[in-house]
């Protein structure tokens, strides 16, 4: 995964989260692909490369508290 096609986005709670986006080409869809307990984005790297390849649109976010996404301390977060 391209490390330059990394985003960050803080949301309005104050948290950074840390995602992988590459928009799609004319005509395709963009994909969400969300990791599980515990894992983070790079986890999908081979989904990435197959669907990026034939143009589709990809999200792939690291889940909060982990990756490069903001890890609270607080239990309520």
């Amino acid at each position: 995964m391209d490390p330059s096609k990394y985003k960050d986005c803080v949301v309005q709670r104050g948290y950074t989260y840390h995602y992988y986006y590459t928009p799609a080409a004319p005509g395709k869809p963009t994909l969400l692909f969300i990791h599980g307990f515990p894992s983070t984005s790079s986890d999908w790297h081979r989904q990435v490369a197959y669907f990026e390849q034939k143009g589709y649109g990809l999200i792939v976010p690291d889940c909060l508290g982990y990756g490069g996404t903001a890890k609270p301390r607080e239990l309520e977060a």
